[in-house]
């Protein structure tokens, strides 16, 4: 999202060209990602509040990341800068999810394990290694997909309904949300 917003929207919304970095076009695209990007943070936020009324754990994160694949998938079709603001509130809802329920569904499957820093560490890295791995092969991937930055956003799209259908396979000791007494 951080690589790839500024050119999709300098492209689809100011129809520049994403190597025009220095045209008043793709600056105001630039300026316009501050701006979505802010959306995305406000979403994230109400997000968080509505995520604790789901049943199920599980449920809340697929739900999360299906409509952050809806809001990555539409900056490839929107060209109205203002449209962009569903797109990445709907993004934020997947932001919101994924920093706080890997860990939690991870924390709930391991209740009372004397080994659970241990085993958060190594899960740690299953989140940084893909990371690493998506840095380095970025520009492949791009021309993979047609050398477009918004079928890169696109692509995270996919990738994040990829996730939703992988939660199923999740197993967890307790996938309901702790009740406090």
């Amino acid at each position: 999202m951080w690589t790839y917003s500024n050119g999709a929207i300098a492209y689809n919304c100011w129809g520049v060209e994403p190597t025009d970095t220095a045209s008043a076009g793709y600056q105001a695209a630039g300026n316009w990602v501050g701006v979505v990007f802010a959306v995305q943070a406000i979403g994230s936020l109400v997000w968080a509040a509505v995520l604790p009324r789901f049943k199920s754990l599980k449920m809340a994160y697929v739900v999360s990341l299906l409509a952050g694949a809806a809001g990555f998938a539409s900056i490839m079709f929107v060209h109205n800068q203002y449209l962009l603001f569903g797109s990445y509130f709907l993004i934020g809802f997947a932001w919101a999810a994924m920093l706080a329920l890997p860990f939690t569904l991870l924390t709930n499957a391991l209740e009372g394990s004397p080994y659970m820093g241990s085993y958060l560490g190594l899960f740690n890295c299953t989140i940084c290694l893909p990371q690493i791995v998506a840095a380095a092969t970025g520009g492949l991937v791009m021309k993979l997909v047609g050398g477009s930055q918004g079928a890169m956003l696109l692509t995270a799209g996919i990738f994040l309904v990829i996730g939703a259908v992988c939660v199923r396979f999740i197993g967890t000791a307790n996938n309901q949300p702790k009740q406090n007494n």
